[in-house]
C-alpha cells in the first residue's frame, strides 16, 4: 500500500534528522504528527496489540501513568507538564517507530544522519586545529564547531557503531558487509576526535562486553586488558583527551579531585542534588521536576565564586542524571517503576549481543543525561528500544540486504 511506503520513508526521514533536531525540530515533528494520522487511517490494531503486549512497555505505561497522577495530586500538572509531555511522546514515539515496516530504513536513516553531522562537525574540527595551532578546543568554541551537542554526537555515533557491527556481523553482502566495517572504524575515529568523555567510555564498556560474550574467557581476559592498556595509553599521549579526562591542563592543583571539583560541573550538579534530597526528604512521592529545577538554581546562587555562579545559572543546569532526576522529582516509588522497566528492558535484550549494547549504551548515558528533559531525549530513547527489539526479532536472519 501506498500509504504504509509513505509510512517507512516517514520514518526513514525523522531517523535521518534526530542528529539534525537542533535545526530541525519543527520538520521532525510534522513527519511525527503524520506518522500518526497515516497509523490511524491503516488501523492496525493487531500491530498495536502486538506492540502493548511487551511487559516493560507497559511497565513503561504505568510510569507514565504514576508520572501524571503524581503532578495532579502534587498540584504542579501544568509547572511539570513539560517532562510529563516528553515521557509520553517517549510511549507515543515507541508505537509510531515500532509499527515502521522495515526497521532498517530507520537503522540507515539514523546512521546516515550521524554519518553527516559528525563529518561536518569533524570538517569544523580539523578546521580549527589547523587556523588556531592549538591542540586543545577552547570552551568557547565547541557550540561553533558542533553541529549535533558533543555530548549526544558521542552517544549517536556510538549507537551508529553497535548497528554497523550487527550488520557487519549478519549480512551476506559482501558490499554492505566491509562498507559496514569502513563506517565503524570512522565512527570510532570520530569518538576519539570529538573528544566526547562520556562516548568513549560507554565505547569502551561496549568493546568490552562484545569481546567477553564472544570469545572463550581465556582470550576475552588477555583482550580485555589488551583494550584497556590501549586506551589507556591513548587517554595519557593524547592532549585533547589527556585534559578532558584527567585535566591535564590544570598544573596549578596537584590533586586529581581538586581537579574534578574545580572543572567538572557535574561534581557541583550532584552535590547540590544531594542536599536536595536530603533537605526536601522526597522519600516515596517526590516534589516534581519544576521544584527540582527551582532548588538547584537556588543552591547556584550560592556559590562563591562569581562567574561559576553566573554561567551555572545562565546554563540553567539540571540533575544530569536521569535516575537522579526520578528520585528526586517523583519519589523511590517512582525511581522503583523506573527501574522495574530498565530490568525488564535489559531482560529481553539479554537474548542478543547487539540488542543488549544498545540497551547499556542508553541506561550508562541516562548517568550523565537527564533525557526526558529534552524533546530529543524522547527521539533517541524511544528509537534505541525500537530497535533493539527489532535485533532480537532478526538475529536468526542472516542476509539482511535491502
Amino acid at each position: 500500500m501506498k500509504l504504509e511506503k509513505a509510512y517507512n520513508y516517514l520514518g526513514f526521514l525523522i531517523c535521518l534528522s534526530i542528529p539534525f533536531m537542533t535545526y530541525a525540530k519543527a520538520f521532525v515533528n510534522i513527519c511525527m504528527i503524520c506518522l500518526f494520522l497515516i497509523l490511524v487511517v491503516l488501523q492496525k490494531k493487531q500491530n498495536f496489540l502486538e506492540i502493548i503486549k511487551n511487559t516493560f512497555f507497559k511497565i513503561f505505561l504505568i510510569f507514565l501513568l504514576f508520572v501524571t497522577l503524581f503532578t495532579v495530586f502534587n498540584s504542579s500538572f501544568f509547572l511539570d507538564f513539560s517532562e510529563t509531555r516528553k515521557i509520553a511522546q517517549t510511549a507515543l514515539l515507541f508505537i509510531l517507530f515500532s509499527s515502521v515496516n522495515d526497521k532498517r530504513l530507520l537503522i540507515y536513516g539514523f546512521v546516515l544522519g550521524v554519518f553527516i553531522t559528525s563529518l561536518i562537525t569533524g570538517i569544523n574540527i580539523i578546521n580549527y586545529y589547523l587556523n588556531s595551532f592549538e591542540l586543545l578546543i577552547s570552551k568557547s568554541s565547541v557550540e561553533d564547531l558542533f553541529i549535533t551537542q558533543r555530548l549526544y554526537l558521542g552517544f549517536f555515533t556510538v549507537i551508529s557503531a553497535v548497528l554497523l557491527l550487527n550488520i557487519y556481523k549478519t549480512s551476506l553482502n559482501k558490499v554492505q558487509k566491509y562498507s559496514s566495517l569502513l563506517l565503524i572504524i570512522y565512527f570510532l575515529f570520530v569518538l576519539f576526535l570529538i573528544s566526547s568523555r562520556s562516548a568513549l567510555l560507554i565505547a569502551v564498556v561496549v568493546f568490552l562486553t562484545t569481546i567477553i560474550y564472544e570469545l572463550k574467557p581465556q582470550h576475552s581476559f588477555l583482550l580485555v586488558a589488551g583494550a584497556v592498556l590501549i586506551f589507556s595509553s591513548i587517554i595519557y599521549t593524547n592532549k585533547n583527551l589527556s585534559n578532558r579526562f584527567l585535566y591535564s591542563e590544570d598544573s596549578i592543583r596537584s590533586s586529581f579531585i581538586d581537579k574534578i571539583k574545580t572543572h567538572e560541573p557535574r561534581y557541583d550538579i550532584w552535590k547540590f542534588s544531594g542536599q536536595i534530597f536530603k533537605e526536601e526528604k522526597p522519600y516515596f512521592f517526590g516534589i516534581g521536576t519544576f521544584k527540582t529545577q527551582e532548588l538547584l538554581v537556588s543552591k547556584y546562587q550560592l556559590m562563591p565564586i562569581e562567574k561559576r555562579k553566573n554561567w551555572f545559572i545562565e546554563r540553567n543546569f539540571n540533575t544530569h542524571n536521569q535516575y537522579i532526576d526520578i528520585i528526586i522529582s517523583y519519589g523511590i516509588i517512582g525511581l522503583l517503576i523506573f527501574l522495574v522497566f530498565v530490568k525488564e528492558i535489559v531482560k529481553f535484550s539479554l537474548k542478543n549481543i547487539h540488542s543488549l549494547n544498545l540497551v547499556i549504551s542508553l541506561l550508562l548515558f541516562l548517568l550523565v543525561e537527564n533525557i526526558f528533559h529534552r524533546q530529543l531525549g524522547s527521539f533517541i530513547f524511544a528509537l534505541t528500544l525500537v530497535l533493539a527489539l527489532f535485533l532480537i526479532k532478526s538475529k536468526n536472519e542472516k542476509n539482511i540486504n535491502c
